[in-house]
């Protein structure tokens, strides 16, 4: 194990001046050195010359290694502001090149200086293709701030020898703490890459039990909101129910899209709406795996397609003109689909295929206490509570139903995003020549 000089840990730069903290946040690569007291340190710009990045660094740090050679600037080490050891940090790493020599990479970063957390990222025999991957590291854990933080890459097993490539990864220090970035893992055919973690809780939710007690109150029982009279406890929870059916079947901008996958096997047409190939992602608020959301056929279907084991996807046509069954026992890629009782693609698979398709899930359960909305909570209470307040005859009962209507565009609005159109607004930009990219620098003729 290679550690920086015992100097190094309490901020010294190059020429022995103790560094005056405020150097930056984890990111900022003037907060780092190796251990030859390099500032930035010298994976800052030792990019390898066959890969398309600014040669002078892009903010990652790059390390080449294998079983043969380790990195000669050893571990880099933070000598920023002791402040940014909050919350977690984040590595996130890209392989570019494997090694031929049967070792395996390992990432680590140590808290202390001195003992290090071990991840292989890449095991023996790995594919030499583009690979991503992070790892959270808790800077203050249980609200301590850690005293140090040390990052290096190492190789374990594999046969030394200098003939053979080195491991190219290079590992970008940020500060997403709430994220997971699955959408990037190396496995092109895991569905869990294309949902993703559910890294931000962007639509409010509450419980029934809790929406129900809120209308009580609005309407004027808030002595009886937690022992409601006889019958108002369904009464209420009907209101409830029928506002957020009404509202997810009417507005598709309320957050509810989702990408859909099913395992097509040879020679097999017909596949369950409800047995997609859905992941362990989709949990409650203590991390339990809770029912596997189902596409919903009444909602609009944005795109299906056919992935195959090449990683190439194609587009498939909804709709199967029944002549076409005069082929039926022509296997293929499938090249159309439809959703009857069930999902019928055609033809039938000549291998196996990947079906996979971006639509919207149906609602999640809601119907006893504990049970959460699944769209925005306050519209639904806004829209039950102007039920509520119009089945009691009560004044206010039409200011809260335009309340309940304001709401719900702001939130329609709102998801345009970018795609919002103003007339006048938009200035298209000038046409731009195409310019021809060079991939790889050791190309050379012959």
């Amino acid at each position: 194990m290679i550690l920086a000089p015992s100097f190094i840990a309490i901020g010294f730069t190059r020429a022995g001046i103790p560094a005056v903290t405020g150097h930056g946040d984890i990111m900022n690569p003037e907060a780092w050195i190796d251990v030859n007291n390099d500032i930035p340190p010298k994976q800052f710009s030792n990019v390898p010359n066959n890969v398309n990045f600014p040669q002078n660094g892009d903010g990652r740090y790059w390390f080449q290694v294998n079983a043969f050679t380790t990195d000669p600037n050893g571990p880099i080490h933070f000598i920023g502001d002791p402040k940014a050891f909050i919350d977690s940090g984040v590595l996130q790493w890209t392989i570019v090149q494997a090694s031929d020599d049967g070792s395996s990479l390992v990432l680590s970063y140590s808290t202390d200086g001195t003992t290090y957390t071990d991840t292989t990222i890449a095991p023996q025999l790995q594919l030499g293709s583009l690979q991503n991957g992070d790892i959270i590291v808790p800077l203050a854990p249980g609200g301590v701030p850690v005293t140090q933080f040390y990052v290096k890459v190492t190789t374990t097993g594999g046969t030394p020898d200098a003939t053979k490539k080195k491991w190219q990864v290079t590992c970008a220090i940020t500060r997403n703490v709430t994220e997971g970035l699955q959408w990037d893992a190396p496995n092109p055919f895991n569905p869990i890459n294309y949902n993703g973690v559910i890294t931000d809780n962007v639509v409010p939710t509450d419980t029934l039990a809790n929406l129900r007690s809120r209308i009580m109150v609005r309407l004027g029982f808030a002595n009886q909101a937690a022992n409601p009279p006889p019958g108002m406890a369904a009464l209420v929870n009907d209101f409830l129910i029928s506002a957020q059916r009404y509202l997810y079947k009417r507005y598709l901008q309320l957050h509810t899209k989702r990408k859909f996958r099913w395992k097509v096997n040879p020679g097999q047409r017909f596949y369950s709406l409800q047995d997609s190939d859905q992941d362990t992602l989709w949990t409650n608020d203590i991390g339990q795996p809770q029912l596997n959301p189902t596409l919903d056929i009444a909602k609009r279907i944005e795109w299906a397609g056919i992935q195959d084991s090449r990683n190439v996807w194609y587009p498939i046509i909804q709709g199967i003109p029944p002549q076409l069954y005069t082929m039926i026992t022509k296997p293929w890629r499938p090249a159309r689909y439809e959703i009857r009782n069930c999902i019928e693609v055609y033809p039938a698979p000549d291998q196996t295929y990947f079906l996979w398709m971006s639509a919207h899930f149906g609602l999640m359960p809601f119907a006893i206490d504990a049970d959460k909305t699944t769209i925005d909570s306050e519209l639904v209470f806004l829209f039950a509570l102007a039920n509520a307040k119009a089945h009691y005859g009560q004044p206010d009962a039409n200011n809260i139903a335009a309340e309940a209507d304001a709401y719900r565009k702001e939130l329609i609005a709102s998801t345009h995003q970018t795609a919002h159109y103003i007339p006048g607004t938009i200035a298209v930009p000038p046409a731009v020549r195409p310019t021809l990219i060079q991939f790889d620098n050791n190309l050379t003729s012959g």
